[in-house]
């Protein structure tokens, strides 16, 4: 690599490396970001991850246990209401977590944006082999983000446009900081259950709806359930060391918010939203672009170094040495 033309790396320190986030991408995607200067956050359920959404389930579903099974011990009215209509209250209990998520989800749907963590100096100086075998079809690129520089991203879309864009790291694990967060609002996750028992005990069946199960939910507790789902992820992707930045926005285009486009991915149309590139600077958090292991390293290097300069961009350009050849 001492052969290329101005080949720097960038100065080591465990500082920088708690800094710095990497976004892998192709040389479209690299060009994308940088002539439009945003990022594109994509639909969770089109992830890489089947699971996605799904592994931090069953937090609530304990609390509607516990209830119900209190109700049964102390023989509650309701208890024999629904039993003399052939229907176990636990029934309910088991359902009712399902129930508020999915309703959740036909309204609201979260796009994902996701970068990956270093935690040593190899993975912060050339980038993470696993991830140059994903991405690295073209060679790939791996555009090195600020962490500081987009949070405080966040903070200002936030106040410029309203958007609650949300940068967290990734558990791969459910017992996290943010099911205790979730935990905080039981009593009221409780209430929203006992007057979902009440309106079906009383329910006029010449209706065609019931009150919606989140409509008493929300701000604080449906905005930490997602949030827990959002960034909980199966343990089998660990080594990815995630940390996302996601949006939650209105399904309905009638409701307003960010608009979204559409791209095929082999035969998938993955719904997808941009970020507002008049208060959302993405190009000032980028700090270096890594060129990924591959053909004509040298000459790929020297054309993003030539697209940088001629753009008029602060980044710096330097190739990964990781002697990744692909066969």
């Amino acid at each position: 690599m001492n052969e290329i033309p101005g080949h720097v790396l960038p100065t080591y320190s465990e500082e920088a490396r708690e800094d710095t986030l990497f976004h892998y991408t192709t040389a479209n995607g690299l060009l994308g970001i940088l002539r439009n200067k945003e990022i594109w956050s994509t639909a969770y359920y089109c992830a890489n991850d089947e699971s996605e959404l799904s592994v931090g389930k069953g937090v609530l579903t304990p609390l509607f246990r516990s209830k119900t099974h209190g109700m049964i011990r102390a023989a509650h009215p309701q208890v024999c209401t629904f039993s003399k209509r052939g229907v176990d209250i636990q029934h309910y209990a088991d359902q009712f977590e399902q129930m508020i998520v999915g309703h959740a989800l036909s309204l609201l749907c979260v796009y994902i944006t996701c970068f990956c963590k270093p935690i040593s100096k190899e993975d912060f100086t050339h980038g993470l082999l696993s991830q140059w075998r994903g991405y690295g079809v073209d060679g790939g690129y791996a555009l090195q983000f600020s962490r500081k520089k987009l949070e405080a991203a966040v903070e200002r879309v936030y106040k410029i446009d309203g958007l609650n864009y949300d940068l967290l790291d990734v558990y791969y694990t459910s017992d996290n900081p943010l099911k205790v967060e979730v935990l905080k609002h039981s009593h009221a996750y409780t209430s929203a259950f006992l007057n979902y028992l009440d309106e079906l005990e009383n329910f006029d069946f010449n209706k065609t709806t019931m009150q919606s199960p989140i409509a008493n939910l929300p701000g604080g507790p449906l905005e930490s359930l997602l949030n827990f789902l959002v960034y909980t992820k199966n343990q089998h992707f660990v080594e990815e060391r995630e940390c996302r930045l996601s949006l939650v926005e209105p399904v309905s285009s009638e409701i307003g918010g960010l608009s979204v486009d559409y791209f095929n991915r082999n035969g998938l149309i993955v719904p997808f939203t941009k970020t507002p590139s008049s208060s959302f600077n993405v190009l000032e958090c980028i700090e270096w672009i890594i060129i990924g292991p591959g053909p004509r390293i040298g000459a790929r290097f020297n054309s993003i170094t030539q697209m940088v300069r001629k753009m008029g961009l602060k980044i710096k350009v330097r190739p990964s040495h990781i002697p990744f050849s692909r066969v």
